[in-house]
């Protein structure tokens, strides 16, 4: 019986089951939100009415105050006050 030895074909089928797995890293999609332009003409003019309101009213207490003049109705204030800890609009 003749052996020749170990031929190349034999260690490469060994080589093939060593090949590693790539592993693919990838990134997660980021969530993303747009706002339409009506939305953000909305939310501007929206912004804009509060302020000027919120200006004029802060003048006008000031002065008076200011005079002496300012009187508050305290079941008004009762009244906000209750309705804004029940979530209900102002």
């Amino acid at each position: 019986m003749k052996i020749d030895g170990v031929k190349p074909n034999v260690v490469n089928f060994y080589k093939k089951n060593t090949v590693k797995a790539e592993v693919k890293v990838t990134a997660m999609p980021k969530d993303t939100i747009e706002l339409s332009a009506a939305g953000k003409n909305l939310s501007a003019l929206a912004l804009d009415g509060k302020s000027v309101n919120s200006n004029e009213k802060i003048a006008t207490i000031k002065n008076k105050v200011n005079n002496g003049t300012y009187n508050v109705d305290s079941k008004l204030v009762a009244k906000k006050i209750i309705d804004n800890m029940k979530g209900r609009d102002i």
